[in-house]
């Protein structure tokens, strides 16, 4: 993948930023929908210009993605849900809401996160939201005392991360219904917390746990259905 260069000129900066906007377009159709021919057209830019800011269309791909991501951060940090369980999980019926607004987009988000040639940045950008969520849940869990000692934090965030997109991944796969996109999120995250508490609030994550399993159980789906 060509390196991308930097511009500080303003009418480059536009340029970028409409670039950008007609990306995110694209994408929301479908990443199959975004070729440089019709981005250029889209944005009135020439090729040259879409090459020399972001090196070539996987570039502007992640770029797009890295500014969504971006937005969706800088929206929850404006109105910051809370740090505990409950916070938490209506930050998930919001984050599945989201998904439903864009689908084609989060599939392009999924795709990239498992892809093996990704840059460490972009995993970092990626990676950003969900981080933040779990890192506000463990301040505050530690703050009341519920974490038990010798837990390796870093350890839970990614372990917390990857299996938020795993449920992601599996949704894009058909594997989960729209339904249950926010109950799947929530159990990946009481699993993980449950691992981190003192026996006290296990027993508490624990009864959350088995309310989110009995609603995602594929019997009582099958008999809604």
């Amino acid at each position: 993948m060509a390196t991308k260069r930097t511009y500080l000129s303003s009418s480059m900066a536009e340029r970028r930023g409409r670039i950008l906007r007609e990306a995110r377009e694209l994408l929301a159709s479908g990443q199959e929908e975004l070729t440089i021919a019709r981005l250029c057209d889209r944005a009135s830019v020439a090729p040259r210009t879409v090459y020399r800011a972001f090196g070539d269309r996987d570039g502007v791909i992640q770029a797009a993605i890295v500014e969504h991501m971006e937005s969706i951060s800088t929206f929850l940090g404006k109105a910051p849900a809370g740090s505990d369980i409950d916070a938490i999980f209506r930050e998930y019926d919001w984050i599945a809401a989201e998904l439903f607004r864009g689908p084609a987009f989060a599939k392009v988000i999924v795709d990239f996160y498992f892809s093996q040639n990704q840059r460490p940045s972009m995993l970092e950008s990626m990676q950003s939201v969900a981080r933040s969520r779990i890192e506000r849940w463990l301040v505050h869990a530690m703050g009341a005392g519920l974490l038990r000692d010798g837990i390796d934090h870093e350890l839970l965030i990614l372990h917390q991360i990857d299996g938020e997109y795993v449920v992601f991944h599996n949704w894009a796969a058909g594997l989960i219904a729209d339904g249950q996109v926010a109950d799947a999120m929530k159990a990946n995250f009481v699993m993980n917390a449950v691992a981190a508490c003192i026996a006290t609030e296990q027993e508490r994550l624990h009864a959350r746990l088995a309310e989110l399993h009995v609603r995602l159980s594929p019997r009582r789906l099958a008999s809604v259905a």
